[in-house]
């Protein structure tokens, strides 16, 4: 299977901030291939920063942004991508209070998005459940932000375990997205009662297999990405480690 690179975010914040390069390291030696964020990249000499992450074998799978860094501060965004040597930008989080909101924020999207792909960057939008609960006139609101947005401005980093909290089909939602999703986070939950199961890759509910066939199916998925918003029952690395080890048993890295 012709799959995505590997990325990991989030699970290992507190041991990168104690040894950063100590934990790309056992990031890498693990097997992952990416790590999303990575500003502590731009703190010092970034250029020798990004070399000597490229030399763990890892690449910057996205850099980071907010809806003011869109509205106010994309000319530093871009110049920190770029210098970053990676092709994402990604919005971690909008709300979507009313179908008015949605297709303002639209705007701003394709705006800031045309800079960005000016300059070969590709922003993205990282969904969580309230893009799938919200819903106006049988549309949810992804779908609004889809239909309204230009799609060389505006991508989907799509995360398959808010997908599922949000009630959807991860595998039907990604095909339907064919052609607009470079990314996806790998991620799953023991239940979806409540918010907040968190549990590691492969040790949930999540149609995790499904979603990465669906992902090398539609082409153009460049990272799935593994992540975990709160540890269960173990370690920080104990997860890293058993989400990737489930995913290489089950033939997907």
């Amino acid at each position: 299977m012709n799959r995505p690179k590997l990325g990991l975010i989030g699970l290992i914040k507190e041991e990168a901030e104690k040894d950063f390069w100590g934990t790309m390291q056992r990031v890498a030696d693990i097997g992952y291939e990416g790590i999303e964020g990575a500003g502590e990249l731009l703190q010092g000499d970034v250029k020798a920063n990004v070399r000597r992450f490229h030399e763990l074998g890892l690449q910057v799978a996205t850099h980071s942004a907010s809806l003011d860094h869109l509205r106010n501060d994309l000319d530093k965004i871009i110049e920190e991508a770029l210098s970053l040597e990676t092709s994402h930008v990604t919005l971690w989080w909008a709300p979507c209070n009313s179908k008015e909101e949605l297709l303002r924020d639209a705007e701003l999207y394709n705006a800031a998005g045309a800079r960005l792909a000016a300059e070969g960057l590709k922003l993205c939008y990282h969904n969580h459940d309230h893009e799938f609960k919200t819903t106006f006139n049988g549309l949810y609101a992804l779908d609004i932000l889809a239909e309204h947005t230009d799609p060389k401005s505006l991508y989907f980093r799509m995360d398959v375990a808010w997908i599922t909290v949000g009630g959807a089909d991860p595998a039907h939602i990604l095909r339907k997205m064919a052609g607009r999703v470079p990314a996806i986070h790998i991620k799953d939950v023991y239940g979806t009662d409540v918010v907040g199961k968190w549990t590691a890759v492969g040790t949930g509910i999540v149609s995790i297999h499904d979603s990465i066939r669906a992902a090398c199916e539609i082409g153009g998925v460049e990272w799935m990405t593994v992540e975990q918003d709160q540890l269960r029952n173990l370690t920080a690395f104990e997860t890293v480690l058993v989400s990737y080890l489930n995913l290489k048993e089950a033939g997907l890295v």
